[in-house]
């Protein structure tokens, strides 16, 4: 069984309790205000380097490698398997690669990892090289105990998904996700009635993700995929998850002590091309209704058990994959010719991770 560390967080210049203490705010907050820094994006603490994967060694030693078609999962063109070629490491990192054209065509073998550690609360950093174009579908994010997400909760959607990165084919944003859900009589309140029965069978998603709005946005890159497969440049994806607030920045400079210590987060100022969308964003489960909706089922279902900030009050562990197609409105799926033809060209593309650490505050 996997090493669980419940990791306490602290930004805005106060630290959190430990796991299993009272999850209230303690300690200074130094001269400015908390709301003022908050509008500002920073995050201010004491923090700790708890963890720094391993990347050049074997990826077996640091992360289970999924095995899975995604025909029941995203429906994506992506067959999820191990052989070799689909997650490996190279000059001392992980790579993720759409290999290969499944036989028949209806599929691509490609790659994805879960960490064997899970993780609850603390700041997290990843330096990546994303590939884009061909309608692919990469992902950073966080989920709970396995594949299925079974979680305290019950099975995905009711314990919980953080999405620190999604973007598709030639976007220049990612998508910063919180996916929540209730188990329910079939459909959504008020239509529905809210059951306990873990979102096993039925269950409505509550998630921050609405294709008809852009606040889950932050910008990253423009990108030209008028030459077949392109990639952004590296960038450094942050995320700093507490009880009741998570937070994403894109490109932050990290400031640190004469110690090594991360005391603070800083977001870059927002590119002229960044048509409004910011480099930064948090979510407030208490301003977050799509989070607070999930509050009647966990009272009801588990009063002794849930936190305020349930789901995302249990330990995640970290996901990386490459998808291709399969989101709204993407032109392949699972078990199409089109995966080898309008999509085809996602083969070679490469998920490029240089550096995953994770950060625990100082009390």
């Amino acid at each position: 069984m996997a090493r669980s560390m419940a990791l306490r967080a602290a930004s805005l210049a106060a630290v959190l309790a430990p796991c299993g203490a009272d999850a209230g705010l303690r300690g200074s907050r130094g001269n400015e205000s908390v709301t003022a820094l908050a509008e500002q994006g920073v995050a201010r603490g004491t923090f700790v380097l708890h963890k720094r994967f391993n990347l050049s060694a074997p990826p077996q030693e640091e992360f289970d490698v999924v095995v899975i078609p995604d025909a029941d999962l995203t429906h994506s063109c992506s067959n999820y398997i191990d052989d070799g070629s689909t997650v490996f490491s190279r000059e001392d990192k992980l790579v993720l690669k759409v290999a290969s054209h499944c036989e028949g065509g209806g599929c691509m073998n490609s790659g994805r990892v879960m960490s064997k550690e899970s993780f609850k609360y603390g700041l997290f950093t990843f330096s990546a090289k994303v590939p884009k174009c061909n309608h692919i579908w990469p992902a950073l994010w966080l989920l709970p105990n396995n594949t299925h997400g079974e979680g305290n909760y019950g099975r995905w959607p009711c314990s919980g998904e953080i999405d620190v990165l999604e973007t598709v084919h030639d976007i220049s944003f990612g998508n910063f996700n919180l996916v929540a859900g209730y188990g329910s009589s079939g459909g959504c309140a008020p239509s529905a009635e809210t059951l306990c029965n873990r979102c096993v069978p039925d269950y409505c998603t509550s998630t921050t993700m609405n294709p008809m709005s852009s606040h889950d946005r932050y910008f990253v890159e423009e990108v030209d995929c008028s030459q077949g497969s392109a990639s952004w440049e590296e960038h450094l994806f942050v995320l700093d998850w507490q009880p009741e607030r998570l937070s994403i920045w894109i490109d932050p400079t990290l400031s640190y002590d004469a110690s090594g210590h991360l005391v603070q987060v800083t977001p870059k100022p927002a590119p002229a091309n960044s048509k409004g969308m910011p480099t930064w964003k948090t979510y407030h489960r208490h301003s977050t209704p799509t989070w607070a909706a999930v509050g009647n089922f966990m009272e009801k279902c588990f009063p002794d058990q849930a936190a305020a900030g349930a789901p995302f009050d249990d330990s995640f562990k970290i996901v990386m994959n490459i998808a291709v197609g399969g989101y709204g409105g993407a032109p392949c799926t699972w078990g199409s010719n089109t995966c080898q033809s309008t999509c085809g060209g996602a083969v070679g593309s490469e998920l490029i991770i240089s550096d995953i650490s994770v950060w625990e505050a100082m009390l």
